[in-house]
């Protein structure tokens, strides 16, 4: 039950209500995450006034406002064919409705290939107050014991890298228990990350070139083991779908979106 609600009109006052110690209020964006807390909820700060469910596209990157739903950044037209590809699988569509960006990269785990590839993209989340710059892959491993505010604004990532994902799940309406992403800059830059197992998804790989990213993929999850796959399974599989993803960036293929 949620004992109290607040609407704020403003981006200032939500958060100081979120800074208020004493109220231990929680944002609200679309509710999928909050829905399964409930117990633990004393109160929760709306978002829907403050319109954060933009989407810009400026100087080389997209810009997304926290509370845009997984189904308006599927429908955008500038967003790459790999997220949309990644929205339809992690996401069925009364889902992707509701869920938000931000609320998704604070509450998915491992096995979330939207959050894989945004890793693999090197994305930069906004936090407030002070409107804070910190790269995703520096708070994803922190995100359960600490954060650097007490809400996110805005996930920016560049929208001129090539991206590629591959994964293996045990069914078609699984979620997967291996996830490999790719993403190469024009330089030759060359980003891996790995899903699919633990609370996040981790970078194997970010180096001048993609030479490599096999060796890598394999090294980063040698003990990636639960119960759904053996470790000796996941870092065998890593290291042929990363060499899958490099083969696809250097043709600059894409999957249909």
């Amino acid at each position: 039950m949620i004992k109290a609600y607040f609407r704020p009109a403003t981006l200032d006052e939500a958060v100081a209500l979120l800074m208020d110690k004493n109220k231990n209020l929680k944002p609200l964006g679309g509710g999928t995450r909050l829905s399964r807390e409930q117990a633990e909820l004393s109160g929760v700060v709306d978002l829907q006034d403050l319109s954060l469910d933009y989407l810009i596209k400026e100087a080389g990157w997209l810009k997304a406002g926290a509370s845009l739903t997984l189904g308006s950044l599927l429908a955008h037209s500038d967003v790459h064919p790999e997220i949309k590809r990644a929205i339809r699988i992690d996401s069925h569509q009364n889902m992707r409705n509701a869920a938000t960006l931000g609320g998704w990269l604070v509450s998915s785990d491992g096995r979330s290939i939207i959050s894989t590839l945004l890793l693999a993209l090197d994305a930069r989340l906004i936090w407030e107050p002070g409107k804070q710059e910190v790269q995703l892959g520096d708070w994803l491993p922190v995100r359960k014991m600490e954060a650097p505010g007490v809400l996110i604004t805005e996930i920016e990532w560049r929208d001129d890298l090539k991206l590629a994902f591959e994964y293996v799940a045990r069914s078609p309406k699984d979620k997967p228990i291996l996830i490999v992403a790719a993403a190469q800059w024009k330089s030759g830059r060359t980003r891996v990350a790995l899903g699919g197992f633990g609370d996040s998804a981790i970078i194997a790989m970010d180096g001048p070139e993609a030479n490599g990213a096999d060796l890598a993929s394999r090294d980063a999850y040698y003990e990636a083991e639960d119960q759904w796959a053996t470790a000796v399974y996941r870092r065998e599989v890593a290291a042929k779908l990363a060499l899958r993803c490099v083969d696809r960036l250097t043709a600059g293929q894409e999957s249909e979106a």
